[in-house]
């Protein structure tokens, strides 16, 4: 039993040697990648610049709210966000974005398209909204509810309380100073890229050269789609909707006299007819077609000006002779028949009736010479049976006698 207890003291002993001897030789090791922080300067092209004016500020929101760009890292969701310095720091790091998307789910993935919703300048600072923000904008009345004794509801149900998106600072030294949107795209580019093409730019491109310089000088052509026009000359702030005939069409109306009116005509989503009123008075109009658009790939091309081959819509493209005949046939005389029904003329009968009356049979000829005025003719008519109906009637084909004075 001595030797028992004598054991156990010896490895009591051992351990704790072992123990102090491993704890002098810990050596600490630092975990964490922190990059080291560095000086927040300005970029050369923006050091001595003034702080910004009142004049550029209301370009920068202007220009930049709504901006598309594509993300190039992860955009967390959460009231953290993002920030970025003018040096090109951003914080925070890998590893913390990592925990706030996954508690909170990402905004936007790299390669994602995303929106700057808002802009707000600040002292030495410009706070993004990006899809949406990741504040909720509510209202007083979302706090409101009205119930019976079925419970209580709510009464405004928003939906999609939890915005989607997140917030990203630019963060400057001192100041925000005098710049361009250019420059503010420049100091973003680590985080998101704006030199890709929006659709609607990758789509113009693709078209034909003077169909592209067109929707760039804000000029509608005689075959363009809505969507054309729309990228043109924008969304028309009047629509009017007629009739010609048995074609209906749709036509807007861009401006407002004085200054230059522009009336552009569809039918079947095609531009038809572009009228152009300027201020002196001169008006231009145009039917002749100019572009023709492939309603199913949406492919343009230009038209020849100098072909026969006119936008209107009413004849169908597989139309043949029989349709050219028809329409240079010249248009009816108004008429007061009934649709069907033929003159009497055309018949072949006879204008009155048969009765003897005035107008009845046509007036015969004569066949000797005619008497000169004021003279009884040289021999008298013989007088028919007045109650034969073919009988001539009585002076017929003779000048009346003149009653002298």
């Amino acid at each position: 039993m001595t030797w028992f207890r004598s054991l156990s003291l010896l490895l009591v002993v051992a351990t704790a040697s072992f123990l102090c001897a491993s704890a002098t030789d810990v050596k600490t090791v630092d975990t964490s990648k922190k990059q080291p922080e560095t000086k927040n300067e300005l970029p050369p092209e923006l050091q001595g610049h003034p702080p910004v004016t009142k004049q550029t500020r209301l370009e920068l929101i202007r220009t930049m709210q709504a901006e598309f760009g594509f993300a190039k890292r992860l955009f967390p969701k959460g009231d953290k966000g993002l920030q970025l310095t003018s040096a090109g720091q951003v914080s925070p790091d890998d590893q913390a974005v990592a925990i706030q998307v996954a508690t909170y789910g990402p905004a936007a993935k790299p390669g994602d398209k995303l929106q700057i919703t808002d802009v707000v300048i600040k002292d030495s600072l410009i706070v993004f909204d990006i899809n949406g923000g990741s504040k909720k904008k509510g209202h007083w009345y979302d706090h409101v509810q009205v119930g019976g004794g079925g419970g209580m509801v709510p009464v405004h149900q928003e939906k999609g309380a939890n915005n989607p998106g997140c917030t990203l600072a630019l963060v400057f030294p001192k100041y925000v100073p005098e710049m361009t949107a250019t420059d503010v795209k420049k100091m973003l580019s680590p985080l998101i890229d704006f030199t890709v093409k929006s659709p609607t730019q990758a789509y113009i491109d693709t078209l034909p050269p003077k169909l592209k310089q067109s929707i760039e000088n804000h000029q509608a052509l005689v075959g363009m789609n809505k969507e054309m026009v729309i990228d043109a000359l924008g969304r028309p702030p009047k629509r009017i909707r007629e009739s010609d005939g048995e074609v209906d069409y749709e036509e807007w109306i861009y401006g407002t006299p004085p200054a230059d009116v522009q009336f552009v005509r569809f039918v079947n989503e095609e531009v038809t007819r572009v009228e152009h009123i300027q201020v002196g008075g001169e008006k231009v109009v145009k039917t002749a077609r100019e572009v023709k658009v492939n309603a199913v790939t949406g492919a343009a091309t230009i038209v020849d000006p100098n072909a026969p081959q006119t936008a209107s819509a009413q004849t169908p493209p597989e139309a043949g002779p029989t349709a050219t005949a028809e329409a240079k046939k010249p248009p009816k005389a108004p008429t007061l028949r009934r649709p069907g029904e033929e003159a009497e003329d055309q018949k072949g009968a006879r204008i009155g009736k048969d009765t003897g009356e005035l107008g009845s049979k046509p007036i015969p000829t004569s066949t000797g010479p005619e008497p000169e005025w004021g003279t009884k003719p040289a021999s008298s008519t013989t007088t028919s049976p007045t109650n034969s109906s073919d009988a001539p009637l009585p002076g017929a084909g003779q000048l009346p006698p003149v009653n002298p004075r």
